[in-house]
């Protein structure tokens, strides 16, 4: 990935229904990595994570309904992490089952270095989005929030810009992309972005 690529890449709404090494190499290249995925349902959704085997080494990857997990550790700073790759559909009852699903696993992972990142499809608040052409309505924000709150998990600031997600008109603009961690993990990595 070159000197400055990632360690980890974390894709959303892949609409693979197989992954296969050689797609891989034409994403990351030719150093040494590996993956895990989630495959799609027909064309909604689908996970994708990849990762340098010479940076990150990953002892379990787990596959939920809409989520991805990698158990490992970073070589380089020998610290044990766990990274959950999201990709939530737009039901709101459907989002509520995966936030639960995702509670589960955070009791057991308190005090761990945690990472969920990923594509929730919706805002904390109506500041998140921007559209020109339809009422700004947003029902599931205080469930969501309180996803965030009750599991004690930080909501890591955007740099560089506002949204995430453009409509190529122009007409909509919104923040559905978010990196949320366990506190610990602030404090190994105190300056994450």
């Amino acid at each position: 990935m070159g000197e400055k690529g990632p360690s980890i890449l974390c894709l959303q709404e892949t609409e693979l229904s197989v992954c296969d090494e050689a797609l891989c190499v034409s994403l990351w290249g030719g150093t040494p990595h590996s993956f895990s995925y989630r495959h799609s349902v027909r064309t909604s959704g689908g996970l994708l994570i990849l990762w340098d085997i010479s940076l990150v080494e990953v002892w379990s990857t787990v596959s939920i309904k809409h989520a991805v997990m990698i158990h490992g550790r970073f070589v380089h700073f020998n610290e044990e992490f766990y990274l959950v790759n999201v990709y939530a559909l737009c039901d709101n009852s459907a989002k509520q089952l995966l936030w639960d699903r995702l509670a589960l696993i955070f009791q057991r992972l308190s005090g761990k270095n945690l990472c969920i990142c990923g594509d929730f499809n919706i805002v904390r608040s109506l500041e998140e989005r921007c559209l020109l052409r339809a009422p700004s309505s947003v029902s599931d924000v205080d469930p969501f929030n309180r996803f965030i709150d009750e599991n004690l998990l930080v909501d890591l600031s955007l740099c560089g810009r506002k949204y995430t997600w453009y409509k190529g008109d122009g007409s909509s603009m919104i923040r559905l992309d978010i990196f949320l961690l366990l506190e610990n993990w602030c404090l190994v990595w105190p300056s994450c972005m």
